[in-house]
């Protein structure tokens, strides 16, 4: 399982590291759930999201994650009165919250890093302390079959399988869900010579990011 592979925000710098736009990208999309809502960011990593969501309108942000070194610096950088940061086992938020203790959970690029055996687990946890929305988001698997080589992704789905797992955890809820196509954008700025995009699609297959949205 995932040890540590969170992108601190040092890295999050478009001309360094032009890519990292479709990162933040997620978060902006996620805004439109959150917005004057208590949220949970579940595995935050160095919680730029969370300070994202929050600066965008959340009434109030928890951001949960194993990586204490992440969670210290989190702390120092983004913590408030309405952005909070916990160390926290994504599998254990029964033990650390009450039941519906917030009304979104925004859950980005975790699906990956877990177990496969895990991941109903993994979601009845989310599902256990919210009240309204969960939006999750993870990789599309590029390849017919899975074969795991190093990394911290243990595991990528497709978007059947994908869809399969979203819909047995949360019978009876409203689901939904889309694609994000990471588009590269040529630039005319000396600076660098590319930046990138996110666009959005209905066809999970030719996306690289999928999102579940569950509305409970």
């Amino acid at each position: 399982m995932k040890d540590s592979n969170n992108t601190p925000h040092w890295e999050i710098d478009r001309f360094t590291y032009p890519a990292c736009s479709t990162m933040v990208d997620r978060y902006i999309f996620a805004n439109h759930w959150t917005k004057g809502k208590t949220v949970i960011d579940a595995a935050t990593g160095y919680g730029y999201g969370a300070g994202i969501l929050q600066s965008l309108g959340a009434k109030s942000v928890v951001g949960i994650d194993t990586d204490s070194d992440a969670i210290k610096d989190s702390e120092d950088r983004f913590q408030s009165p309405k952005c909070k940061f916990l160390e926290c086992d994504i599998f254990k938020l029964k033990d650390m919250f009450k039941e519906n203790e917030f009304e979104v959970c925004v859950s980005i690029e975790t699906f990956e890093h877990l177990p496969p055996d895990r991941i109903d687990e993994y979601l009845q946890n989310l599902k256990y302390v919210t009240s309204e929305t969960i939006f999750i988001t993870t990789p599309r698997r590029v390849t017919a079959v899975w074969k795991y080589q190093g990394g911290t992704h243990l595991y990528e789905y497709d978007p059947i399988e994908f869809n399969k797992i979203i819909a047995r955890n949360f019978k009876g809820s409203e689901l939904a869900g889309f694609g994000l196509i990471e588009v590269p954008l040529e630039s005319k700025a000396e600076i660098t010579d590319k930046q990138w995009g996110t666009t959005l699609s209905d066809d999970m297959f030719e996306s690289r990011i999928m999102v579940g949205i569950i509305k409970l």
